[in-house]
């Protein structure tokens, strides 16, 4: 397993510790307009649709530094659903007309991507999806509703899974590509939501949405193994960004602790949570290599999404704590990174969901 770097990846990486500086210092957020003028909105998409064109280890490792340089979680979430839940879905999965349409618009920032899973009554059970497409002439009539999806609020293209109410079997899947001014489909931001704000969830809803056969990714009944393939780029990648923020959190209570003086305690509790990073992390980078190698199959991005989550849900808290008072009044920002922290907890899958998928995978005997 090689995790070495061309040139031109260190370069991008090193790139995005510079792009982050000029935010950390202003405590400002990127917009849509100033990602795509970087380039990180289309950095792990084909080079013929102005993408990037780096590989998934590349786009984690740019991912980190944006968080490390001190760029808004919540942003970088919103930033990676775009990037790797929606675009990727277009570029992995889109026919010819629909790469062409959509995907220089994504690269570029002009268009915002959201991808529609969960729904109310069942979260991401699969089982539980109540999106329905049906038949109708040579087309099909969408219904149904998602919650909480990141960048719904603004999003211009929305990846959509739904299931054929005539063929009510495990396969009977399709993802579909809607733009936001298709008739019957409506939007209502999600508001006060604790924990990455900055993706600006909503819920859409589809009352007989218009849907034409160009409008499915390919062939409609591959939508199962469209939705898994999209789930192992989102989950090998999208949570790169928060451990960079807390791997750059952990460093700032350093400081902050040896400020006030040594104590064993004090440093034990960071020898654990140092380690406990540094195990998320080559997690993290062994998914993302996976994919690099022509794919993974769901193991691995399950058990990084479990392990990476969890990791920085927990350091996060325990940074806090070893800060006592100066977390209670507002101090270096670790208030907001555990809202944060334990947000990632349940977006794209929570913990039991990953536990699911991995418990399928390594069979009966555990």
């Amino acid at each position: 397993m090689d995790f070495g770097l061309t040139e031109g990846d260190s370069g991008v990486v090193a790139r995005a510790t510079g792009f982050a500086r000029q935010f950390s210092e202003t405590g400002g957020t990127p917009s849509w307009d100033q990602w795509g003028d970087g380039g990180w909105t289309g950095l792990c998409l084909p080079g013929e649709f102005g993408g990037g064109g780096y590989p998934a280890l590349a786009s984690v490792l740019t991912f980190e530094a944006l968080g490390r340089g001190g760029i808004d979680r919540g942003a970088l979430f919103a930033l990676g659903a775009h990037l790797f839940g929606c675009s990727m879905a277009v570029a992995n999965h889109g026919s010819a007309e629909q790469k062409a349409a959509w995907l220089p618009r994504l690269a570029s920032g002009a268009a915002v991507g959201a991808l529609g899973f969960s729904e109310a009554s069942g979260g991401s059970d699969l089982d539980a999806c109540g999106s329905e497409l049906v038949a109708v002439g040579t087309g099909y009539r969408l219904s149904g509703a998602k919650t909480c999806v990141t960048n719904g609020s603004i999003a211009d293209l929305f990846v959509v899974l739904a299931r054929s109410r005539e063929q009510r079997s495990p396969f009977a899947y399709s993802m579909v590509l809607l733009p936001r001014d298709t008739p019957g489909l409506s939007v209502t931001p999600i508001e006060g939501v604790r924990g990455l704000a900055a993706t600006t969830p909503a819920e859409v809803v589809f009352d007989d949405c218009p849907v034409a056969e160009s409008d499915l990714l390919r062939r409609g009944d591959l939508g199962m193994a469209q939705m898994l393939d999209i789930m192992r780029w989102e989950r090998s990648c999208i949570l790169a960004g928060s451990l960079g923020a807390l791997q750059a959190d952990f460093e700032r209570v350093m400081r902050h602790l040896s400020e006030r003086g040594r104590h064993q305690a004090t440093d034990h509790a960071l020898a654990r949570i140092r380690t406990r990073i540094e195990g998320a992390r080559w997690l993290m980078l062994q998914a993302a290599w996976r994919l690099d190698q022509s794919g993974s199959d769901l193991l691995q991005p399950s058990m990084s999404k479990l392990f990476v989550s969890e990791a920085i849900a927990e350091c996060t808290g325990e940074l806090r704590r070893l800060v006592a008072g100066a977390a209670w009044r507002g101090e270096l920002g670790l208030a907001d990174a555990l809202d944060d922290a334990l947000a990632l907890l349940s977006a794209s899958g929570t913990s039991e969901v990953q536990l699911n998928t991995i418990a399928s995978q390594i069979g009966s005997g555990l």
